[in-house]
């Protein structure tokens, strides 16, 4: 053999050696690190003293949790993770080695990138990113992509474990507060222990489940309700469905924010035809009866609302709830066209009928305000009720009685969208917010 094999076959050797000298530093560095619990970020800071180029830590909702910090000044934004992955196909979640993208302008990829599944046992974490910047693509680049990605499936593993331990013992609170007085000696320990104030007021949501419809992640509505608001939410699951305890908020309104907040959580976690009730804000002494009331709000909504209707608060119900929610759905129904008779026809003129009557409940059957709500004089409210009384036999003008069956005929129609019943959203909530405690029961 002559000596330029052997020197050919040293400098091969030489040249593995330094690769796995590299893999080696790699590994040791990221190990480090794990270990001295530098968590997520930690570990992110090591990756980036390791590579000139610029990379993200992506989650799966396309927010950056991290990036090199040495490259803002030099202003590349977040690359598009749905479009690096767009002509890729399904990405195996175990894969060894990052993918990697070739530039296609076209498509708006002007530099090749790697990108790599943070995941681990099926599961998703995050995407890591790196873009070919300061210097084209080593193999190291592409070995501290997948140890790297390795290391931090390793932080979201541990980090989800936590999580679920912590959001059970929420959870298991949660059901403590729902008890009553009757679990106070329960609950100071576990409050303090998870820094959970027990003594505030709070706000009861119901999300109910029915037989195809399952509402079954309470933890995602609870994150996404607090993110919204700003306050502490608390949740736990129920038989029929989920109950958010939402910490009351001083401001006017606070009930009416809840149930927007609830409607657009539960679009956001795909539940958008959920039904739920909202309590109004309400003393911790006073939670279960809060939880009862916003359970059958929930229930009426699921058994009568149109899908306009979806999220309902307590007080936009009213007393009349607990018929709604317990009696026969079609023994309701009958009860409605009972009541309402001829006003449901459709003729001409009882469409201003029903608009009146409501509006007369909804501003505490005060002729003047319902005039000026509908623009008219204050005669004519008058003469419609009247004509009310001709058509149905029902003084809601006067007679107490009259104006309960009325009033409760008129929520099964709101409930159901009926075209000329104003929607609870144009009615407004009135005293929506106010405290509920013993002496006011």
């Amino acid at each position: 053999m002559t000596t330029a094999y052997f020197r050919a076959d040293v400098a091969t050797l030489q040249q593995r050696c330094d690769e796995l000298s590299r893999r080696l530093a790699i590994e040791m560095r990221l190990s480090q690190a794990a270990a001295a619990g530098k968590g997520i970020a930690g570990l992110v800071r090591e990756i980036v003293e390791m590579t000139p180029n610029p990379l993200w830590l992506i989650d799966q909702r396309r927010r950056v949790v991290a990036r090199s910090v040495r490259n803002r000044g030099s202003d590349f934004a977040p690359p598009d993770v749905d479009l690096l992955l767009e002509h890729n196909g399904p990405v195996d979640l175990t894969a060894a080695e990052p993918l990697v993208i070739e530039p296609d302008p076209p498509r708006g990829v002007v530099r090749r990138h790697l990108l790599m599944p943070v995941a681990r046992g099926g599961s998703l974490f995050a995407w890591l990113v790196m873009a070919e910047v300061a210097r084209r693509f080593r193999t190291g680049d592409v070995v501290l992509a997948s140890r790297s990605a390795f290391h931090l499936a390793g932080e979201y593993a541990v980090q989800a474990k936590i999580a679920r331990v912590s959001w059970n013992a929420r959870s298991a609170l949660t059901r403590q507060l729902l008890r009553g007085p009757e679990a106070e000696d329960d609950l100071a320990a576990a409050a303090e222990y998870l820094g959970v104030l027990v003594d505030v007021d709070r706000v009861v949501v119901h999300v109910a489940e029915t037989a195809d419809r399952h509402v079954s992640d309470e933890r995602k509505l609870a994150d996404e309700l607090a993110a919204l608001l700003g306050v502490e939410v608390l949740g736990t699951h129920v038989g029929d469905g989920v109950v958010l305890l939402v910490e009351a908020a001083d401001t006017c309104g606070f009930v009416q924010q809840v149930k927007d907040a609830v409607r657009q959580v539960i679009a956001t976690v795909g539940r958008a035809g959920a039904a739920a009730g909202v309590s109004g804000v309400t003393a911790p002494s006073e939670l279960p009866r809060g939880h009862r009331e916003a359970r059958e709000v929930a229930l009426c909504v699921q058994r009568f609302a149109s899908s306009s209707e979806r999220v309902v608060t307590v007080d936009e119900l009213g007393p009349a709830r607990l018929f709604v929610a317990n009696s026969d759905i079609a023994a309701v129904r009958r009860y409605v066209r009972d009541v309402l008779g001829k006003l449901l026809s459709g003729a001409p003129g009882t469409a201003d009928l029903l608009r009146t009557l409501q509006c007369f409940f909804d501003t505490g059957r005060s002729v003047r305000e319902s005039a000026g709500r509908l623009g008219i004089h204050e005669n004519t409210v008058r003469l419609r009720l009247a004509k009310v009384c001709d058509i149905t036999g029902l003084d809601v003008a006067s007679d107490a009685d009259d104006q309960l069956s009325v009033q409760t005929a008129l929520l099964v129609l709101r409930l159901e969208g009926h075209p000329a019943v104003p929607s609870f959203a144009e009615r407004g909530a009135v005293g929506s917010d106010r405290t509920r405690t013993k002496d006011t029961a």
